[in-house]
């Protein structure tokens, strides 16, 4: 495979860029001082605020995705909780519509919108630090994810199974759940969640910060319960988050999260359509699906092997790609991650001559080789559609039909080679938890799935969403053209919201949106949005609504 192909594959793996925000210089300075404040290391002792005569202002006020875009009153950095309070008080006083962002990767306009007034952007809370008083690892929900890691890693061994790409923030990541390559070894991010502190606003309209901790006797294990899994911009804003492992004990911070192994194996395949008839592809497909069915169980040592398998569309570009990873890299999980890649070259009749390759790099090294081949989404220029879903089973033939005819036979093509599906995996330990332990459902699920289409210029909107809507409406046409959750569909992530799911236009079925999100989690996240956000104050298209 190219380079130049390996590079845009790993960067499918994550969620996109970072959009430029504007420096501490030429900010104005705003609100209330606190402890931290007047000590702050970033040298700020006042809330930073900017608005439309400041010249930054065109770059902090659109989100990854360009194409939202939004006109504020004002953008404020706080660097504390407190300041967030200040903050957020003041937009409830003067009746301003608020907004959050940690990453800016938000795959709707929630964010950045023709209705926001006021952007709380949580840049500058970026801290990684170990709290010995909870006995936990504080993350600020601005860190990004590159660093989050590397700081974990290099300063205490330990790391956090989240998302792939390096600029997507923790804010946003860990609150739909978080989801990565690590995820059948080591579980969801929200696994790992101990307590959370959230700025939320009462019925009075007056604001205050909360922690909430998965203790069950806190009373307000429930702020917790919802926040682990619940989705961004729907009870408050975090402003911390606390991370220890479930079951862990003692103060010595090496042992109170995942420790990964201290190497890594990665094998790839590729196949062009070219190559790949559609019987080919049921047999790949079936033969994926079922080997996660059968390697997922409680002891099984495929469970430290995961995999990304992507779907390219086009006749002259178009393929299939199987990124496979083991955590661990002795002689036993050399053998197993070729056994893999072998049975699935097998099943979708590739030449099976040529040995697979394996290759063997460090836990952080291998993180930052394949993370920063992810150059293709640092272009700020980028608009996209996306679409998500879950399996619980391998796809039904009309799924597969309505795949192969989108991919190979529509005749879409994406210039840029910036369209692709791709599976990841699941099961594992993320199966070892109940469906209401916390607020993610998809316990069960073998894959979960992102459509994600790409290009530059807004005259091209139209031939790349119309594809997206298309290819997702044809797979799922036996379930009203959304992923309803049955023996063999399982939703969709909220991490990656899609507002068509919600629109009568799209959605044929009789399943409301937030069934495919949240499925019998929801009526308990009402009850929390009830409690902690009475006033509805944090909204948006896909927000949790208040019970009737």
């Amino acid at each position: 495979m190219s380079e130049h192909s390996r590079r845009k594959f790993m960067a499918a793996l994550g969620a996109g860029s970072a959009v430029a925000v504007g420096s501490a210089a030429g900010l104005t300075e705003w609100g209330t001082t606190s402890a931290r404040a007047a000590t702050d290391s970033k040298g700020l002792s006042k809330i930073l605020t900017t608005g439309p005569n400041d010249p930054q202002y065109a770059d902090i006020t659109s989100g990854y995705n360009n194409r939202w875009t939004a006109q504020p009153e004002q953008v404020r950095f706080p660097t504390t909780t407190a300041q967030v309070v200040a903050a957020v008080q003041e937009a409830v006083d003067g009746g301003k519509k608020l907004t959050v962002r940690s990453g800016g990767h938000c795959y709707e306009d929630f964010v950045y919108n023709a209705e926001v007034e006021v952007i709380i952007d949580m840049t500058y809370m970026n801290e990684v630090t170990f709290d010995e008083n909870r006995s936990a690892f504080m993350i600020e929900p601005g860190v990004k994810l590159r660093e989050m890691y590397e700081l974990l890693y290099r300063g205490w061994g330990v790391t956090l199974p989240s998302g792939y790409c390096p600029l997507v923030a923790a804010g946003g990541q860990v609150t739909g759940g978080g989801v990565g390559m690590y995820s059948r070894s080591l579980g969801l991010t929200v696994d790992n969640m101990y307590a959370v502190e959230v700025v939320v606003v009462d019925a009075d309209g007056k604001v205050r910060s909360v922690v909430a901790t998965r203790e069950k006797d806190d009373p307000n294990h429930d702020l917790w319960w919802a926040c682990a899994g619940g989705g961004g911009g729907n009870f408050g804003i975090i402003t911390r988050y606390w991370m220890r492992a479930p079951g862990a004990t003692g103060r010595d911070p090496q042992k109170l999260l995942p420790v990964p192994s201290e190497h890594v194996l990665t094998a790839h395949l590729v196949w062009p359509w070219d190559k790949v008839s559609r019987k080919d592809l049921g047999n790949l497909i079936n033969a994926h699906g079922q080997w996660h069915l059968d390697n997922s169980d409680e002891g099984n040592e495929y469970r430290k092997l995961g995999s990304y398998l992507s779907f390219f569309p086009g006749r002259t570009k178009g393929r299939i790609e199987l990124w496979a990873y083991f955590d661990g890299a002795d002689a036993r999980s050399e053998q197993l991650i070729k056994a893999y890649m072998e049975d699935m070259n097998k099943a979708v009749g590739g030449d099976t001559r040529t040995p697979v390759e394996v290759q063997r790099q460090t836990y952080l090294r291998t993180y930052q080789l394949n993370a920063g081949r992810g150059d293709v989404f640092m272009n700020p220029t980028l608009r996209g559609e996306h679409r998500s879903a879950y399996l619980r089973k391998p796809f039904t033939e009309t799924q597969i039909d309505g795949l192969y005819r989108n991919m190979v036979e529509a005749g879409y093509e994406n210039e840029f080679d910036l369209a692709w599906m791709v599976l990841t995996s699941l099961g594992g330990k993320v199966g070892d938890v109940a469906a209401d332990a916390t607020a993610f459902p998809q316990r069960d699920a073998i894959f979960q799935i992102l459509w994600e289409i790409h290009w530059f210029d807004e005259a091209d909107d139209d031939p790349h969403i119309s594809w997206t809507r298309q290819i997702y409406s044809e797979m799922y046409k036996e379930t009203g053209g959304v992923p309803v959750p049955d023996d063999v569909n399982d939703g969709c992530y909220i991490n990656y919201p899609d507002s068509d799911v919600a629109d009568p236009a799209w959605n044929k079925s009789d399943t409301p949106w937030h069934e495919l999100y949240y499925k019998d989690n929801y009526p308990k996240l009402q009850q929390a949005k009830a409690k902690w956000d009475p006033k509805d104050f944090f909204n948006h298209r896909l927000s949790i609504r208040l019970p009737k």
